[in-house]
């Protein structure tokens, strides 16, 4: 097949077009600056022929300008791109911070209440994906955080090792997924009749989740930090993470992402289990990788 990656640059993109191509498919890759997502004429041309579109580039900053330009604007230049196109599916990463603060186990049918701006963008752009099912097949995937060597969790890491407290107990189920059972689930919604006009959550088994203080544990276990975790009060995180909006001390502590770690993240994968799908991979080795991967690294560089 022919497939064009938008994002392909990106953690999930450069994993995605190396599984693709293994496979033996054509496979296009788009970022920028030689494929810009703003660019739609640019985007017609580089669809021409193309069989499937895998939609993964996103503007995750909730600081950045150009948040609601790339993640909604950005998705309709795709689709209307590939509307030009011979385009037979498009698959659409989107999140399940959609659900926003809903408590309890989300799944599928759960209704949407995003709370953050980049949750509302991904939100719109879903719908605008959504009008488009009537000229190609759609399938949406929400993953769950994402647990993978990209700056979030290397900031995370670097966090926990300058011995940053922990905001609030800790005691909310933190259900993630390991960016190789995102770029699996992708490959396993490819092509597949069974997936079109469908939206799937994907992440690790509930049963295999861990709460926020065993995530912040293991990260510090394989650091090599053997005292107690810091805690602070929810209250004082808060005054920190408006604070941080001001002065900006943190890349990690701003108020949209204090609100997302607080959550109880539980989620339902039944719904693309029933298909055949499964996580194969427990975040806790996920994890466990990425911090070795930095400790080499800083080994190299000293």
């Amino acid at each position: 097949m022919k497939i064009v990656v938008t994002g392909s640059a990106g953690m999930l993109g450069r994993a995605l077009v190396k599984k693709l191509v293994a496979k033996g498919n054509t496979v296009i890759g788009c970022d920028r600056p030689a494929c810009d997502i703003l660019d739609v004429e640019g985007l017609k041309k580089t669809f021409a022929g193309v069989d499937v579109v895998v939609h993964l580039a996103a503007q995750l900053d909730e600081d950045a300008k150009e948040l609601w330009g790339v993640n909604v604007k950005g998705t309709e230049n795709v689709l209307e791109a590939a509307s030009q196109s011979n385009v037979q599916q498009f698959i659409f990463l989107s999140t399940v911070g959609v659900y926003g603060g809903t408590p309890g186990t989300k799944d599928e049918s759960t209704p949407p209440n995003p709370e953050t701006e980049y949750e509302k963008s991904k939100l719109e752009a879903e719908r605008k994906v959504l009008s488009y099912q009537e000229v190609f097949h759609i399938t949406i995937l929400r993953p769950a955080l994402v647990a993978g060597g990209n700056s979030y969790w290397r900031g995370i890491i670097g966090a926990v090792k300058k011995g940053t407290p922990m905001v609030g107990k800790g005691k909310n189920l933190f259900q993630l997924v390991c960016a190789e059972d995102v770029v699996d689930a992708i490959g396993f919604c490819i092509g597949k009749e069974e997936c079109y006009e469908e939206t799937f959550i994907v992440a690790e088994p509930e049963e295999a989740a861990m709460t926020l203080e065993e995530v912040v544990s293991h990260i510090r276990k394989e650091i090599g930090m053997r005292d107690q975790v810091k805690k602070i009060p929810v209250a004082v995180g808060w005054l920190l993470a408006h604070l941080n909006s001001l002065v900006k001390f943190s890349p990690i502590l701003k108020p949209a992402y204090l609100k997302r770690m607080l959550r109880e993240r539980r989620y339902s994968t039944k719904k693309l289990g029933a298909l055949g799908w499964r996580a194969q991979r427990s975040t806790k080795e996920c994890i466990s990788k990425l911090v070795r991967e930095i400790n080499q690294e800083e080994k190299g560089a000293a």
